[in-house]
């Protein structure tokens, strides 16, 4: 391993690289400049999540309605032509 440019450079500045050490600091900063600048806002609860999908709607009574609605309108207006069409006699 000696002679290997990749571990001397891991050995001199550690096993990450520096700009990950920066980007941590200013997000440290940034977070405790947040925290100073507003002590009295607490942070919102997360909501828990739902299902993967929504349920789809359920388009059975509708249609169950309509079909039944269908249904009595035709029954009634089956009597109503019995009732028309009676035959009427004058004779007997």
């Amino acid at each position: 391993m000696q002679g290997n440019p990749r571990v001397a450079y891991m050995l001199e500045h550690g096993p990450l690289p520096h700009w990950v050490k920066v980007a941590r600091q200013h997000r440290e900063q940034a977070a405790q400049e947040a925290t100073e600048a507003a002590p009295h806002i607490e942070p919102e609860p997360v909501p828990p999540r739902g299902r993967h999908r929504a349920p789809r709607p359920w388009w059975g009574w509708p249609a169950t309605a309509i079909s039944s609605t269908l249904l009595l309108g035709l029954n009634a207006l089956d009597i109503v032509g019995q009732n028309l069409t009676h035959p009427i006699s004058f004779l007997t």
